[in-house]
C-alpha cells in the first residue's frame, strides 16, 4: 500500500502529468504475446467451464466437484470493447459485455434485470446519472451526483460527506459497485471516487430478488470506469473554495495497438480544508483495469481499487446551538477536540474481475467476483462544559473497525423464441463471505481548554484499544428471472429468489455470543404494456429483507425485516429526440420493524411498521435544439405507522422532506466538438423536514446552481458555483439541541486537457 501512496504522492502526480505528451504509448510486456493464437481451443474452453461450474457449487456443503456439461448457449448484446487474450498460468477467464448506455442519456442499464433489456421493458423506476450530468453539474461526491434525482434524499448530513449518506423513498439504502456488494462493520464503511465511476444508477424499491439482503428503499449502482478501444487520455486540475486542490488523470486504449486488450487507468488525489477549525481532508485513489477479448465469444475485464483519506479535526457540518445546548452562544466553527488526535482515516482496496461468455444463440454464461477489504481508524471524543461556562474537558474514544469480504455472482442467461412468446431468463446463485472485526477503546486523555482564552494542548495519551467484537457473515442466494414478451405490446416479469444468511460473532472481553440463522424469499412480479412505441405504462409488485439481529423477551430470535411495494408508472420515449420521461406512483411498507415490548422494556418485538407513499416525476433530455435537461418532483409522505408507542404513530422520518424538486438546464451537446462557450443553471428545492421526534422543523429552501465552460482545442475550461447566491439554510437535525448548517457557496475552478 505504501507504493500505491507514493505513486499518487501530490507532488508526483503533478510532475508525472505534465511528463505526459500526446505521443505517449503504453506498452504491456508479456512474454509470448505476439504468437498467441486468436481463438480458443477446445483445452481453454474445458478450462473455461471448469471455471464457472466448480464456482457455482463450491459453496454448497458435499459439492466439491462439478461435471464438464454440454456447452450452454446464449446471445450477448452489446460485447465489450475489443479485447486481447493471453494465458494466465492455465486459467481461462473473460470480460464483461456492455450493458449500460453512454451520453447525456442512456435508455439502458442492467441495474432492474442484470440483463441488456432496455429500461422501457423494466417495470420498475429507475434513474441514470451520466458522466455527462456529472461533468456538467461539477458534482465532487457522491451526494452531490444524486441531489437532482427523483426520490432521493440527499444533504443528509449537511457538508459531512465522510459516508454519503442518501435516502431513496425515505429509507437508507445499500451501494454497489458494478451489481456486487461489499460488506461493512460499524465504522468500517466504503466509500467511491465520483471521479471513477462512469454512471450512477438509482433503483428504487425493494432490490432484494436479483440482490439478496436489501433495504426496501432500493440500492445505488455504481458503474465504474471501463477500458475503452478508443485512445483516451484526460488530464484535470481544479482549485477552490476552503483551498479545494485535486489533480486527476484518466487514461485508456488499446495496449500495444491490440485490439484484444484494452486498458483503464483512473487516479486522482484531493486535498481541502473543511467548515470546522484546524480540520481538512486528503484523498488519494487509483483504479487501474484491463479487458481481454479472449474470443469472438469471451470476455474478461479485471479491476482493482485503491483509496485512502485522512481527515484531521472533525467533519462535521458548522453546528447550530440550540438555546437548551451548554454550547448555545459559541461558534458551531469551533473545534470541540483535539489537533492531531481527532479525526479518522479510512483505507480501502479491492480487485475482482467480469466475466462473460456466450455459448452459442440461446445461452451465455456470466460470473462476477470482488475481494475487499476497508479498515477505519476513527477518533473522537465526547466534549463536556463545566459549570464555569467556558472549561471544556474531553473523553477521548478510539475506534478500529476492519471488513474483508468476497462475493461471487454466477449466473446463466437464456434467449428463446415459442412462437410469438419470446423469453429472456436468468438462473444464477450468488455468494458472500464476510470477516468483521471492530476494536474499541476509551481512557487516555486530552488537556482541557479555555473557552474564553482558546488554546489546545499539544500533547494527550490516546486510549488503547482491544478487540470487542469478531465475526463472519454469510450469505447464500438462488435466484431465477423471466422477461416475457408476448402478444406484440406486452412485457411481464417474474422473479424468484431463495436466500440463507448466517452471521456469528463474539466478543472477546464477556463472551457474549451474537448469532443470526435466518433465510428469506423474496419476489417480484411487474407487467408493461407498450401502448405506442414510444409510451409504455407499467405495474409491479416487489418484496425485499434485510437480517434483523437481536432476540425477543422468550429468546426467541427476531425474523428478517421485510418490504413489500405496489407500483404504477408510465415510462415516454420519444422517437425524435434523446429524451427519456418518467412517473411513478407507488405503496411502499417496511415490516416487522422493531419496537418496544410493552411487557418489558428491555426488549424489542417486531410489530413496527413504516410507510412510504409517493409520487415521483422524472425528465431526461438531451441536446434538444442545443439545450439539455434534467428534472425531477417528488411528493413522498414517509411515515411511522404502527408502533407500541402511540405518540410514535404518524412521525415523520428524520431529514426526510414531503416535497423535493430539481431542474438543470445545460447548452452542451452530447460531443463536446466544438470550440467557445458552454453554460449550464440548476435549481433544487429542498422542502420542510424535522429531527427524529418531530419537535424541530427546518423550513424549506430553493438553492441555485450554475456553470460555465470554454472549450479551445484540447483544453476546456469550467467553473462551478454551488448555492450559487450563498443562501443559510439548515440542512438536518437528529436531537433536540442543535441543527446542522448547509452547504455554503462553494466555487470550483477546472481544467481539463483531453487528446
Amino acid at each position: 500500500m505504501n507504493v500505491i501512496s507514493n505513486f499518487i504522492d501530490i507532488d508526483y502526480f503533478y510532475h508525472m502529468i505534465f511528463a505526459v505528451r500526446p505521443a505517449t504509448k503504453i506498452t504491456l510486456m508479456n512474454q509470448g504475446v505476439d504468437t498467441m493464437e486468436k481463438t480458443t481451443s477446445h483445452a481453454k474452453k474445458k478450462l473455461l467451464y471448469a471455471l464457472l461450474g466448480s464456482s457455482l457449487l463450491w459453496q454448497w456443503p458435499n459439492a466439491s466437484s462439478a461435471e464438464e456439461s454440454v456447452e450452454p448457449q446464449s446471445t450477448v448484446a452489446n460485447i465489450a470493447s475489443p479485447q486481447s487474450e493471453f494465458t494466465l498460468e492455465g486459467v481461462e477467464v473473460t470480460a464483461d459485455k456492455d450493458t449500460y448506455g453512454k451520453g447525456y442519456v442512456t435508455k439502458r442499464n442492467n441495474v432492474g434485470t442484470k440483463t441488456d433489456a432496455a429500461l422501457v421493458n423494466t417495470p420498475q423506476s429507475i434513474s441514470i446519472v451520466t458522466r455527462e450530468q456529472l461533468d456538467a453539474r461539477g458534482a465532487t461526491n457522491l451526494t452531490q451526483a444524486l441531489e437532482y434525482s427523483a426520490g432521493v434524499t440527499s444533504n443528509q448530513q449537511g457538508t459531512d460527506y465522510r459516508w454519503n449518506a442518501s435516502l431513496v423513498r425515505g429509507f437508507d439504502v445499500d451501494r454497489r459497485v458494478d451489481g456486487l456488494q461489499l460488506t461493512t462493520s460499524n465504522f468500517a464503511l466504503w466509500d467511491f471516487e465520483q471521479y471513477g465511476l462512469e454512471q450512477v444508477a438509482v433503483l428504487r424499491g425493494p432490490a432484494s430478488t436479483l440482490y439478496g439482503s436489501n433495504a426496501p428503499g432500493g440500492m445505488f449502482n455504481l458503474v465504474s470506469k471501463r477500458p475503452t478501444a478508443d485512445q483516451l487520455q484526460e488530464i484535470q486540475i481544479q482549485g477552490g473554495t476552503d483551498n479545494y486542490r485535486s489533480i486527476a488523470l484518466d487514461l485508456g486504449g488499446k495496449i500495444d495497438g491490440q485490439d484484444h486488450l484494452t486498458f483503464r487507468l483512473t487516479g486522482l488525489t484531493r486535498d481541502q480544508d473543511l467548515p470546522v477549525d484546524y480540520s481538512s481532508f486528503k484523498r488519494k485513489f487509483i483504479a487501474p483495469s484491463l479487458a481481454w477479448k479472449i474470443d469472438q465469444d469471451t470476455n474478461i475485464t479485471f479491476q482493482a481499487h485503491y483509496l485512502k483519506d485522512e481527515l484531521e479535526g472533525s467533519a462535521d457540518s458548522i453546528s447550530l446551538y440550540r438555546p437548551n445546548n451548554d454550547f448555545y452562544g459559541r461558534s458551531g466553527r469551533l473545534l470541540l477536540g483535539q489537533p492531531g488526535y481527532t479525526g479518522y482515516q479510512r483505507e480501502q482496496y479491492y480487485y475482482g474481475y467480469l466475466l462473460d461468455h456466450q455459448v452459442d444463440d440461446t445461452w451465455s454464461l456470466h460470473q462476477n467476483f470482488r475481494y475487499g477489504k476497508t479498515n477505519t481508524v476513527y477518533n473522537q471524543n465526547w466534549a463536556t462544559l463545566q459549570g464555569d461556562g467556558h472549561t471544556v474537558t474531553f473523553d477521548p474514544l478510539a475506534y478500529d473497525d476492519t471488513a474483508t469480504s468476497y462475493q461471487l455472482d454466477t449466473y446463466g442467461e437464456a434467449k428463446w423464441k415459442n412462437g410469438a412468446v419470446s423469453h429472456q431468463a436468468l438462473i444464477g446463485i450468488d455468494y458472500r463471505h464476510g470477516n468483521l472485526t471492530n476494536r474499541y477503546g476509551k481512557g487516555g486523555s486530552i488537556p482541557a481548554v479555555d473557552l474564553d482564552d482558546l488554546h489546545y494542548g499539544t500533547s494527550w495519551v490516546a486510549p488503547e484499544t482491544a478487540v470487542v467484537y469478531r465475526g463472519k457473515v454469510k450469505q447464500t442466494g438462488i435466484y431465477v428471472q423471466d422477461q416475457i414478451d408476448f402478444g406484440e405490446k406486452w412485457t411481464a416479469t417474474l422473479n424468484g429468489r431463495k436466500d440463507w444468511y448466517k452471521q456469528n460473532g463474539v466478543n472477546p472481553q464477556n463472551g457474549a455470543i451474537t448469532e443470526i440463522d435466518q433465510d428469506a424469499f423474496t419476489g417480484r412480479a411487474g407487467l408493461v404494456y407498450h401502448a405506442t412505441k414510444e409510451l409504455s405504462p407499467y405495474i409491479s409488485y416487489s418484496k425485499s429483507f434485510e437480517p434483523q439481529s437481536g432476540r425477543d423477551r422468550n429468546n426467541r430470535q427476531f425474523v428478517p425485516t421485510t418490504g413489500q411495494q405496489y407500483e404504477l408508472g408510465i415510462q415516454y420515449e420519444p422517437e425524435n429526440m434523446n429524451a427519456r420521461f418518467t412517473a411513478a406512483l407507488f405503496d411502499l411498507r417496511q415490516q416487522n420493524a422493531l419496537t418496544t415490548d410493552p411487557v418489558n422494556t428491555n426488549f424489542s418485538i417486531q410489530t413496527g411498521e413504516v410507510a412510504s407513499k409517493g409520487l415521483e416525476l422524472e425528465a431526461n433530455m438531451a441536446a434538444f435544439k442545443d439545450l439539455s435537461l434534467t428534472a425531477s418532483y417528488t411528493i413522498l409522505n414517509h411515515k411511522i405507522t404502527q408502533d407500541t408507542d402511540e405518540t410514535a404513530i404518524g412521525r415523520r422520518t428524520a431529514g426526510v422532506s414531503k416535497h423535493t424538486a430539481a431542474l438543470w438546464l445545460d447548452t452542451a451537446k452530447d460531443k463536446q466538438t466544438q470550440h467557445g462557450w458552454d453554460a449550464g443553471v440548476g435549481v433544487r428545492y429542498i422542502g420542510s423536514r424535522y429531527n427524529t421526534d418531530n419537535t424541530i422543523k427546518l423550513s424549506g429552501i430553493w438553492l441555485a446552481d450554475a456553470s460555465i465552460r470554454y472549450n479551445a482545442k484540447d483544453w476546456q475550461y469550467k467553473l462551478n458555483v454551488r448555492n450559487l447566491f450563498d443562501k443559510f439554510y439548515e440542512a438536518s437535525a437528529y436531537g433536540n439541541t442543535m441543527t446542522f448548517q448547509g452547504e455554503e457557496r462553494t466555487i470550483i475552478l477546472t481544467a481539463t486537457r483531453r487528446w
